[in-house]
């Protein structure tokens, strides 16, 4: 089963999805997705670290691809990360038995017509907040404006990309509020779920 996960900053979808990945013996893809991609293209991994889950921006688009692949050819690094990322998503999913966190994987496999289960992590904002306090060690003013600024920049990007809507309701197959359960028993809940479909 290929799983997608996308998540609200600060509600644990990343952890989550990693608890379930180890809970299920699934491989993971995050953060690896950038690091793949970079592998496959002569973009600095700064300037595609700096593209990750971000739409289109001047200042990126002034780092025009120019790369030995032709469909890539003159295209700035975002539209290039979104290109290589989707790739490596399809060649992952013919493994089965995946996770993917964000980057749009659940648009990119459906585009390929693969079925896959889209999940999305949410919680109360105050509840993020707090957690990322806690594992960023920030102050309250400082993590309100990041938790606010990283859903933004992740909304934009998706929503550029796929023409959907991130984070409503009928764009998933599953919206869960992490805060419910907490992370390590939603995880739990939902290695259930899949065990049973």
């Amino acid at each position: 089963m290929l799983i997608c996960i996308a998540r609200e900053f600060g509600s644990g979808g990343h952890e989550i999805g990693k608890r379930l990945a180890y809970t299920l013996g699934y491989d993971f893809y995050d953060q690896a997705l950038v690091t793949e991609a970079a592998s496959r293209s002569s973009i600095s991994p700064e300037i595609l670290e700096k593209a990750d889950e971000k739409k289109e921006n001047s200042w990126l688009h002034s780092f025009v691809y120019d790369d030995t692949d032709q469909n890539l050819r003159g295209i700035s690094a975002n539209e290039a990360m979104f290109r290589m990322q989707s790739t490596v998503i399809l060649e992952a999913a013919q493994k089965d038995n995946c996770i993917f966190v964000g980057r749009c994987a659940d648009y990119v496999l459906q585009q390929a017509a693969i079925k896959r289960l889209s999940i999305f992590i949410t919680a109360p904002f105050s509840d993020r907040v707090q957690r990322k306090m806690k594992l960023l060690g920030k102050e309250e003013k400082a993590i309100t404006s990041l938790v606010r600024k990283t859903d933004k920049q992740r909304k934009n990007y998706y929503d550029y990309y796929t023409g959907g809507n991130w984070g409503k309701p009928y764009n998933y197959d599953l919206c869960v509020n992490s805060s419910t359960l907490g992370i390590e028993q939603t995880a739990e809940a939902l290695a259930v779920l899949v065990r049973q479909m």
